[in-house]
């Protein structure tokens, strides 16, 4: 069990803070969505992705939090995800959502994990592994319904499903697909695979097989198209308090997890006209004053936010002026500062006041999710 808030080692001054009850908040808030729906049915399954150490977030915390909050389900994109989630203790289902080396089929059968197949290949392979190890896999068959990426082609799926029943060794859980713009209003090519998965499970089903868990819907149509929800979804962004697009409506209140802080480790005054950072890329305007705060880039801080970004000190914001450093970035906080050396530094995070990972990712061309991915290593998470 992990104890929030405690740290055995000395700290950086450089953290991310993970906000727990933001977390909670929006799990819960994402299930109660879905049981709003219709009263006189159960909610879906959930099933929390946590995959790339839950979005930066912590792949074991995040994962305690949503069992905790009644999730059934957790998804990962790779093997060792999984066996840091074993390891912790974590007995629940984990999905694996991409196609992985057949040199990890020992393990996965040994951790039983339920990963996605999509050729018959693969599933023969699968098969033999599980056989060696004595152990019976259960599957959830990929269909690329639109996606494009990996799965069956529709056509293909009741033979594989039926592949899929005939080995000794494997179990059909569950048929899938994924959308890949169910993050547009009113999107008709979402609605368009939706009914492409149910006419697949359908034939699934006159084939006298039960396809088990029937699941599609990520964050974005959790949030708009209760259509998609099936038996089970699979949320992902929105868990960690964003919506994955600008266009979508937002009928949910979310609220960011991560905070990316640090703090102010020098300032000097400096006249008019002075150049800062690697290439001058940047000369004051005015006799001013610098502070300077210890991320960078080898933190997961962006470069693109060079003479772009803004911070949150004390409440107000301040614009990064020069080059960010591999470690180190500067602040300009003008000519008669309130700020100190050591007053705290918020990069982006839950506050309203200060950059969110949403204008994080609309000033560098990218987005939230990458943001949150984005700290790397040796930026310690603090569980608050």
């Amino acid at each position: 069990m992990f104890l929030p808030g405690l740290c055995l080692v000395p700290m950086r001054p450089t953290q991310a803070v993970i906000h727990l009850g933001n977390l909670r908040h929006n799990i819960t808030a994402l299930m109660e969505h879905t049981a709003r729906h219709d009263p006189n049915r159960r909610r879906p399954l959930f099933c929390v992705a946590v995959k790339a150490d839950g979005y930066g977030h912590g792949v074991c915390e995040v994962a305690e939090t949503a069992l905790e909050l009644g999730a059934e389900y957790l998804g990962v994109a790779a093997v060792s995800e999984a066996e840091k989630l074993r390891a912790h203790g974590v007995r629940a289902p984990i999905l694996l959502y991409s196609l992985t080396d057949p040199t990890e089929f020992d393990t996965i059968a040994e951790l039983r994990l339920a990963p996605f197949v999509a050729d018959a290949a693969y599933i023969a392979d699968l098969d033999r592994a599980a056989a060696e190890r004595r152990r019976v896999i259960g599957v959830h068959l990929k269909v690329d319904t639109g996606m494009g990426r990996i799965g069956c082609r529709p056509a293909e799926a009741r033979e594989l499903a039926a592949q899929v029943i005939a080995c000794e060794h494997l179990r059909l859980d569950g048929v899938c697909t994924h959308f890949p713009v169910a993050d547009t209003p009113n999107s008709s090519f979402t609605r368009e695979q939706a009914a492409r998965l149910s006419e697949v499970v359908s034939e699934i089903r006159t084939a006298g097989i039960d396809p088990g868990i029937v699941h599609a819907a990520n964050s974005g149509a959790v949030i708009e198209y209760p259509e998609t929800w099936f038996d089970m979804v699979r949320p992902g962004i929105s868990v960690y308090g964003y919506y994955p697009s600008g266009d979508q409506d937002r009928p949910l209140e979310l609220k960011p997890v991560m905070e990316f802080r640090s703090q102010v480790v020098f300032t000097k005054r400096v006249p008019k006209g002075t150049g800062l950072s690697y290439g001058l890329s940047y000369h004051t305007t005015q006799d001013t004053t610098i502070a300077t705060v210890p991320a960078g880039y080898g933190d997961g801080f962006n470069r693109l936010l060079s003479n772009r970004g803004e911070v949150l000190i004390r409440g107000t914001r301040y614009p990064i002026v020069g080059r960010v450093c591999m470690d180190q970035f500067m602040v300009d906080i003008g000519p008669e500062p309130e700020v100190q050396t050591g007053d705290a530094v918020t990069l982006f995070g839950p506050d309203r006041a200060g950059p969110s990972a949403e204008e994080i990712a609309d000033l560098t061309g990218t987005i939230p999710y990458e943001v949150t991915c984005s700290p790397t290593a040796r930026v310690p998470r603090v569980y608050r």
